[in-house]
């Protein structure tokens, strides 16, 4: 990878980092720049709300979701890469040291797209608050970071499910796909 961490370059040298031949960065940092991006929007449509009492605790709320989400655009990168040398090294690594190597890294890409899940579907629930109680003229803004948030949550838990397709059973993701239904049901209430 090219940038010591993907969170701190310019949007433009992200995207080259999404398009070039490295495996890693993908899908998982884009949907954790997608939530950011989402929650950027409900963050400004709030602050744009002067006359709605409770703006400004959702404005924070969503800087909160933004600040705790941009990290993860280098950490999914990273739990992804991992993965990838653990699977490369089992050819290498004896039976079941090989196995628990495997599962720990994957686990780990599991954790860190369930916490981009969660990230998503908090931001989509803030901005149908602004789409409801924020400035009217702000409604458009709120329903686009509701779609961003739904897609990256949707990504997000399909990587969740990717990652464990070995552990039945395991919470993890039913969590996710809890956060990706709950992220649809609220963009469904906006397009009402």
């Amino acid at each position: 990878m090219a940038a010591d961490d993907l969170s701190a370059l310019p949007l433009q040298g992200l995207l080259d980092e999404l398009a070039s031949e490295s495996p890693a960065p993908a899908s998982g940092s884009a949907a954790a720049a997608a939530v950011a991006m989402a929650a950027a929007l409900v963050e400004m449509g709030a602050r744009r709300s002067p006359g709605w009492e409770d703006a400004m605790g959702v404005a924070a709320q969503a800087r909160s979701i933004r600040h705790r989400t941009v990290p993860l655009v280098q950490a999914d990168a990273d739990a992804y890469s991992a993965s990838l040398a653990a699977l490369a090294a089992a050819g290498e690594t004896p039976g079941d040291d090989r196995d628990d190597a495997i599962a720990q890294a994957l686990a780990g890409a599991a954790d860190i797209a369930l916490e981009i899940a969660r990230a998503g579907t908090d931001a989509a629930f803030l901005a149908e608050l602004v789409a409801d109680r924020g400035e009217p003229s702000g409604r458009d803004d709120a329903q686009a970071a509701a779609v961003l948030a739904e897609a990256a949550t949707r990504v997000a838990a399909a990587l969740v499910a990717a990652n464990l397709t070995t552990s039945d059973g395991d919470e993890r993701e039913s969590a996710a796909a809890s956060c990706a239904r709950s992220a649809a049901m609220v963009r469904g209430r906006m397009d009402e």
